[in-house]
């Protein structure tokens, strides 16, 4: 059972980092579109990672209880040892990509700002009681 929910992690790992990928890529070539598609099976696939991981640790602490006197890195085979350090580097490469992600989406965020003030001739400032700015 251990195995599969490893594995299941990994795959929608896979996924998740495939899509940022695209959708960093999307961004850059300005094809906006294409990524609020992304968004909505990204979060699909976000809680279905949330799920497969509650499952992952409800059935390491199981394994953990079978033996007190043994730490969990004992009982567990080569691997699995393997993909537990594996969904780490998906993980942090994961995060990373999110972080490159994040960059874009706020420049671009910025840029439209920008523009909506240009094309509004929007004024800085604060408004005083009757709803001017001052």
């Amino acid at each position: 059972m251990l195995n599969q929910y490893l594995s299941k992690a990994l795959e929608i790992l896979d996924l998740l980092i495939d899509l940022t990928e695209k959708d960093i890529d999307n961004i850059q070539n300005a094809r906006h579109s294409l990524v609020d598609e992304s968004v909505k099976k990204k979060n699909n696939l976000v809680k279905e990672f949330e799920q497969t991981k509650k499952a992952l640790d409800k059935e390491l602490l199981r394994i953990s209880k079978l033996d007190s006197s043994k730490e969990l890195s004992q009982m567990l085979d080569a691997d699995v040892k393997s993909k537990l350090v594996i969904m780490r580097e998906k993980l942090e490469i994961l995060n990373k990509k999110n972080r490159e992600y994040a960059k874009h989406v706020l420049t671009v965020k910025e840029y439209f700002d920008t523009l909506a003030k240009k094309v509004f001739k929007q004024e800085d400032g604060e408004y005083n009681s009757s709803g001017y700015i001052i």
